[in-house]
């Protein structure tokens, strides 16, 4: 009799093992439902998410934004391919645009270093730092008028 209970005990313990582990396997893998139903708000009841500008913080940490580094602007650019040599139209400290060549001297200690298809590397006390060319939106076209 005795082997006949801890067979019985070794049967039910296996049944309950696996019992307990498909109700947590069940449990992990079932979808969870909100407790709470969605609701579809109306775009002009909601407020829109404020934008903050963080370009005056990057600013105190010495970042540059894509397209002006220290008063110059890259206004154009005539790239050679991809070897560097090119013309850009740079703006420097407010003054008139003017054109320079690849290793032309912009500013006291600024050189443009390579003229590429969307920007420009210019070297400001032998660091290279890129401006890129602001794109201009696209406008659309006009309608034709009879």
């Amino acid at each position: 009799m005795a082997p006949f209970i801890s067979r019985a005990a070794s049967v039910v313990l296996a049944v309950l093992l696996v019992a307990s582990v498909t109700n947590w396997l069940l449990g992990f893998s079932a979808r969870r439902t909100p407790t709470e139903p969605v609701r579809v708000l109306d775009a002009s009841v909601v407020e829109p998410a404020q934008v903050t500008d963080v370009m005056p913080v990057a600013r105190l940490f010495g970042a540059a934004s894509s397209s002006e580094a220290g008063g110059i602007r890259a206004l154009g650019v005539m790239a050679e391919g991809g070897t560097g040599r090119g013309i850009a139209v740079l703006g420097v400290e407010g003054k008139a645009a003017k054109s320079y060549r690849s290793g032309d001297l912009v500013a006291p200690g600024v050189t443009l270093k390579e003229v590429k298809k969307d920007g420009v590397v210019i070297s400001r006390a032998g660091v290279a730092q890129e401006l890129r060319i602001p794109k201009a939106p696209a406008t659309p076209p006009s309608p034709i008028a009879r």
